[in-house]
């Protein structure tokens, strides 16, 4: 019997500590100053999601395809959901075999702070994406994007 407690006890330590190796980074104010620096002179992309928002989904699928034809593409995934939905975030990212992207998730309950810290004029539809130029002149798409304005936008950008 104890032997069989220790099992459990060992493999739910174990799926735990690969539920948080694969945990996205905390977003917090901080967090668009850091990913400019990191950017510096070059494009990039920010994509704001959320597990519960149906749209974002599609566009987290064809962010995965992006990302297994090019595995440098300058994206960043944010998920705007609270802390508490942690697991499932990562259990989604895990499904679209997206945990290994640039993940970051909202480390305050409260959406409405952080939002205004990305973008004063945003008020929580989503998904929400910052395509940045190289001079990190964004253009701002709310809505899914499309797959062909993508990758024009990469097209200009990044070749």
């Amino acid at each position: 019997m104890r032997r069989a407690i220790r099992r459990v006890l060992l493999l739910t330590l174990l799926c735990t500590a690969s539920a948080w190796a694969d945990a996205p980074k905390p977003f917090t104010s901080d967090t668009p100053q850091v990913l400019a620096q990191r950017f510096a002179g070059k494009p990039y992309l920010i994509a704001f999601w959320s597990v519960e928002c149906p749209h974002c989904q599609g566009e987290l699928e064809l962010f995965a395809k992006l990302l297994r034809e090019q595995p440098s593409l300058p994206l960043v995934l944010v998920a705007v959901d609270a802390p508490a939905l942690a697991p499932q975030v990562a259990e989604r990212l895990i499904e679209l075999h997206l945990s290994d992207a640039d993940n970051w998730q909202f480390a305050e309950a409260r959406a409405e702070r952080l939002r205004f810290v990305v973008d004063r004029q945003w008020r929580g539809e989503l998904p929400r994406n910052y395509l940045f130029d190289a001079k990190h002149r964004a253009q701002t798409a709310s809505g899914a994007i499309s797959e062909d304005m993508l990758r024009r936008w990469l097209a200009m950008h990044l070749d």
